[in-house]
C-alpha cells in the first residue's frame, strides 16, 4: 500500500480484514525491520469507542503469555486515528486447522484445549472474561503455539461490560445458557465456550444442532448438550466427562476458570496420550502426522469394539461403532472380514442384525465426511428416531471469508451491536409490527409420545397432580348432565396433553403451570378453560376449550417465531447482502425481516472494498445498521 507510515512507524502493506470497528493491516514495523498486524479504528467514532479501543489494548497488554496475542503498541495517528499493534501470526485460525485435520481425533482435541485452557487461566487471572471464543479467535502458529485473540469485547469480571450498548454481544453458538437468558458472565462463561469448541473439533458440529438462532437459544437455555461419546463413538471416557462438564447448563457446575479446567485438561491428555508438553510440541511440529497417528489409534479401537459387539450379538450397537470405523477407513478390508465372520444367531435376531450392519457402506457412502465443513457426525439412535429435522436448532457458524469478496479474515469481526455510534450505529426501538398476533394454531386430538423438546431452566414445580376443586362444588364433587359423579364421589380430573415447538410458558386460566418440555401433561378440573402458551420470542397462542371429568384432551403447537426488522444504510448503488443472500440495491425500499439471532451483512459498490458488519437482532424489534465508506 501507499500512503505515509502510520505513526512515521507503521507501513501499512495490505489490507487483512475488516471487522464493525476496525480493519486489520499488515504492516512492517520501520523501527524495528518486523512485520506486525496493525488494527485501525474506523474513522468517525465518538469518545466512548476510542475509550473501547483503549481498553481492549491495555486489557491485552496486561496479559503476558505465550498462549495470547501479544499487543506490542498503541497509539493514534493524525490521520488515520487510534490504531493497535500485535504480533502477526503466521498460520491459520482453528476452524482452517480443523477443516484441514477433519477429522479431528480426541487426543489432538484434547492437546488443542489445553493450549486454549492456558489462554483463559492467565486472562481470567486479571480478571478478564474473553466473552467470544470461538475458532475464529484461535490463531495456530506455524511450528506453534496456539494464541487465543481477539479481545475486543472482553469485559473484567467485576467491572461493567465495555460495550458502549446493552446488548449481548459474541457468537450465539459458543454463549454459555447464562449469557443468552440474562447477559451475565463470568469466567465459567468461557469455559462453556471453551466446552463448544471442543465438542466441535470432534463431531464437526456444535452440541445443539439444527436451523435457526430462535431455536439455538432455546435449545442452549432448555436442553442439555448430548454426551460427546454418542456423537464420536470412540472418544476417550475422561474427555466426554470433562466436555460434559464444561457444557453444564449450570455455570456452579462447571470448573470454575481457565486455570482449573487446564489442570483437568492436563491430566486428560496425560491419561489418553501422553505427557501433555511432549504431545504438544508432536504435534506442532507435524501436525498431519500427528493427527494421522491418532486416527489410526482410534480406528483400532473401534474395530476392536465393534468386533466385541457381535460377538455379544449387539448388532445396533456394532452397526454404530463399526460405521465410524469406516468412516476414518471407507471400504476396510478389515472391517468387511469383520462382517462376514460374525458369529450366527437366532433367525429372527440375525434378520434384524444382518439389516443394520449390511447398510453400513452405503450410510457411510451417503452421509459421508464431505456433509459438512469438518464431517458429519454420527447422531444418537435415541436422537435419530425422537428429534425430527425441525428440531436441529444451531445455525451453521459464520463463514472465516466474506461471501462476495472471498477474502480471509485475519481477526474476528466485530459486532454492529456492540461499536459505539457513528461507526456502525445500532437502534432498538419499539417493534413495528403488531405484538401479539395469534400463531397457528394446530390442535390434534388423541396422545402424543413424550415430548423430546428442551426443558426449561427455570421451571421448578412439577405439574399439578390434583387440580383445584371446581367452582361451587365444596367438597371436590362436581355434577353434569354427562355422567358426573354423585355428590360425594371424587371428581376425575381432565388431562390436557401438551407438546410446543419451540418451549413455551403453560397458561391455564392465567396461571402458569410450569415449562414444556418439562410439563407435558396438565390436569384440569371439569369445565371451561383459557390456554395460553408463550415464549417471548414467537406470537402467544391461546384457546379457550372445554372439558369432561376423564377427558384426554391432546394440544401439538407450532409457535410462530417472530421475525425482527433490520434497516440497512449503505452507499448508493451497492449491492446488499444478508448471509451472503442479495436484499437489493442500496437504498432498500423498506426493513429487511431476518430470523432471532446473528446475522451478516454485506454492501458492496463499483470501485469500493466491501463493507461487512455483523449484528445480533431480537426477534420483533427494528434495528439500525449502517455500512459506511472509510474516507
Amino acid at each position: 500500500m501507499t500512503g505515509e507510515p502510520l505513526a512515521g512507524r507503521y507501513q501499512l502493506e495490505q489490507e487483512l480484514g475488516r471487522g464493525g470497528m476496525a480493519t486489520v493491516f499488515l504492516a512492517t514495523d520501520l523501527r524495528l525491520s518486523r512485520q506486525v498486524a496493525v488494527k485501525v479504528m474506523h474513522p468517525g467514532g465518538d469518545g466512548r469507542r476510542a475509550e473501547r479501543f483503549r481498553q481492549e489494548a491495555a486489557l491485552v497488554a496486561s496479559l503476558k503469555h505465550p498462549n495470547v496475542l501479544e499487543i506490542h503498541d498503541f497509539g493514534e495517528d493524525a490521520a488515520r486515528g487510534p490504531f493497535l499493534v500485535c504480533e502477526w501470526v503466521q498460520g491459520e485460525d482453528l476452524r482452517e486447522l480443523a477443516r484441514r485435520l477433519s477429522p479431528v481425533p480426541p487426543e489432538v482435541a484434547a492437546v488443542l484445549g489445553w493450549e486454549l485452557a492456558r489462554a483463559l487461566g492467565a486472562a481470567h487471572a486479571r480478571g478478564v472474561v474473553h466473552r467470544d471464543v470461538k475458532p475464529e479467535n484461535v490463531l495456530v502458529a506455524r511450528g506453534g503455539p496456539l494464541k487465543l485473540a481477539d479481545f475486543g469485547i472482553a469485559a473484567l469480571a467485576d467491572q461493567e461490560r465495555l460495550t458502549s450498548t446493552g446488548a449481548i454481544t459474541g457468537s450465539l453458538a459458543y454463549m454459555a445458557p447464562e449469557r443468552i437468558d440474562t447477559g451475565a458472565f463470568s469466567p465459567a462463561s468461557d469455559v462453556y465456550a471453551v466446552g463448544v469448541v471442543l465438542f466441535e473439533l470432534c463431531a464437526g458440529s456444535t452440541p445443539h444442532g439444527g436451523k435457526g438462532a430462535a431455536y439455538l437459544a432455546a435449545s442452549v437455555m432448555t436442553k442439555d448438550a448430548p454426551p460427546l461419546a454418542s456423537a464420536v463413538p470412540g472418544t476417550p471416557e475422561p474427555l466426554n466427562v470433562l466436555v460434559a462438564r464444561c457444557l453444564a447448563r449450570d455455570s456452579r457446575d462447571r470448573p470454575t476458570n481457565g486455570e482449573e479446567l487446564a489442570r483437568m485438561l492436563e491430566d486428560v491428555v496425560g491419561r489418553i496420550a501422553g505427557p501433555p508438553a511432549e504431545e504438544t510440541r508432536a504435534f506442532f511440529q507435524a501436525p498431519e502426522a500427528y493427527a494421522a497417528r491418532w486416527r489410526e489409534a482410534r480406528f483400532q479401537r473401534l474395530l476392536s469394539e465393534g468386533g466385541s459387539l457381535l460377538a455379544q450379538g449387539e448388532g445396533a450397537r456394532a452397526a454404530r461403532v463399526l460405521n465410524e470405523a469406516l468412516a476414518l477407513r471407507p471400504d476396510s478390508p478389515e472391517v468387511m472380514a469383520l462382517l462376514r465372520a460374525r458369529p450366527k444367531a437366532r433367525r429372527s435376531t440375525a434378520l434384524g442384525v444382518g439389516a443394520a450392519l449390511a447398510g453400513l457402506v452405503a450410510v457411510v457412502g451417503v452421509v459421508g465426511w464431505g456433509a459438512h465443513p469438518w464431517r458429519t457426525p454420527p447422531r444418537p439412535p435415541e436422537e435419530t428416531s425422537a428429534q425430527g429435522a425441525e428440531e436441529r436448532v444451531i445455525a451453521e457458524p459464520v463463514p472465516a471469508r466474506d461471501p462476495e469478496t472471498d477474502t480471509p479474515k485475519a481477526l474476528p469481526r466485530e459486532t454492529a451491536s456492540s461499536a459505539p455510534a457513528g461507526v456502525a450505529p445500532v437502534r432498538m426501538t419499539a417493534p413495528t409490527r403488531t405484538e401479539g398476533a395469534r400463531g397457528a394454531r394446530a390442535p390434534t386430538q388423541g396422545a402424543t409420545s413424550g415430548s423430546h423438546l428442551p426443558q426449561h431452566p427455570l421451571d421448578e414445580t412439577p405439574p399439578e397432580s390434583t387440580p383445584p376443586a371446581p367452582s361451587g362444588s365444596p367438597d371436590g364433587a362436581a355434577a353434569s348432565a354427562t355422567g358426573a359423579p354423585l355428590a360425594g364421589e371424587p371428581v376425575k380430573p381432565a388431562t390436557l396433553r401438551v407438546t410446543t415447538r419451540p418451549w413455551a410458558e403453560v397458561f391455564v386460566d392465567d396461571q402458569s403451570r410450569g415449562y414444556t418440555p418439562r410439563v407435558r401433561e396438565v390436569n384440569l378440573s371439569p369445565g371451561t378453560h383459557r390456554l395460553r402458551f408463550v415464549n417471548p420470542l414467537c406470537d402467544a397462542w391461546e384457546e379457550v376449550i372445554q372439558v369432561a371429568a376423564g377427558e384426554l384432551v391432546s394440544r401439538e403447537v407450532k409457535l410462530q417465531v417472530r421475525k425482527a426488522e433490520m434497516v440497512i444504510v449503505a452507499p448508493a448503488g451497492a449491492r446488499v447482502f444478508v448471509d451472503g443472500v442479495e436484499a437489493g440495491v442500496a437504498p432498500l425500499p423498506g426493513p429487511v425481516n431476518v430470523e432471532h439471532g446473528s446475522h451478516v451483512i454485506s454492501a458492496r459498490a463499483p470501485g469500493v472494498a466491501a463493507l461487512q458488519r455483523e449484528v445480533d437482532v431480537v426477534a420483533g424489534k427494528r434495528i439500525e445498521v449502517v455500512l459506511e465508506v472509510a474516507p
